[in-house]
């Protein structure tokens, strides 16, 4: 393995492990905001090992495009799983059990996403979103079975956070 390689698997692990950790946050969006800087961060690094100019306008875009379709697939779950906090009692219990593996995997694909690409010569400039979404979707699902992150208990933090916010959970 290349030195460029294990410099770019150490930060794409990295990465992962402080957005797991900012999928904690307790006030909702605000973790998704938190995971979103701090890939756009991971992204700018892994530009750096492999020479690439960074352009923060140019990788907003990239992902945006890239996880443009995948968004009801792979991030639904990260947005229902920051929404739950905002339900009382039982919210930040269920966004704490799924926001972290699910921000961890979707950080863990998005890099290695883009060192894929980054390894095979592709620069910023002919970074492809639709032609990766396939890959992203297939490591995003790898990750989440590496985090522990179950699609069950995804839908499951998404049915409680829907009975919590018409008002069908009993109460004490």
């Amino acid at each position: 393995m290349s030195e460029r390689l294990e410099q770019a698997k150490e930060i794409v692990k990295n990465h992962a492990l402080i957005t797991a950790g900012l999928g904690l946050i307790p006030v909702p969006l605000l973790d998704l905001a938190a995971v979103s800087a701090a890939q756009l961060r991971m992204l700018h690094q892994l530009s750096k090992v492999y020479g690439q100019p960074f352009k923060k306008e140019r990788v907003r875009a990239l992902v945006s495009a890239l996880l443009g379709g995948s968004v009801p697939y792979a991030l639904s779950g990260s947005s229902i799983a920051s929404m739950a906090k905002a339900v009382p009692f039982v919210g930040s219990f269920l966004g704490a059990a799924a926001m972290p593996a699910l921000s961890g995997a979707a950080t863990l694909a998005l890099g290695r996403v883009f060192t894929n690409h980054f390894e095979a010569g592709g620069t910023l400039l002919d970074f492809n979103p639709e032609k990766m979404r396939a890959y992203f979707q297939e490591q995003f699902e790898a990750a989440k079975k590496e985090a522990g992150a179950a699609p069950a208990a995804t839908e499951e933090a998404a049915s409680d956070a829907k009975k919590g916010s018409t008002g069908k959970l009993a109460t004490a």
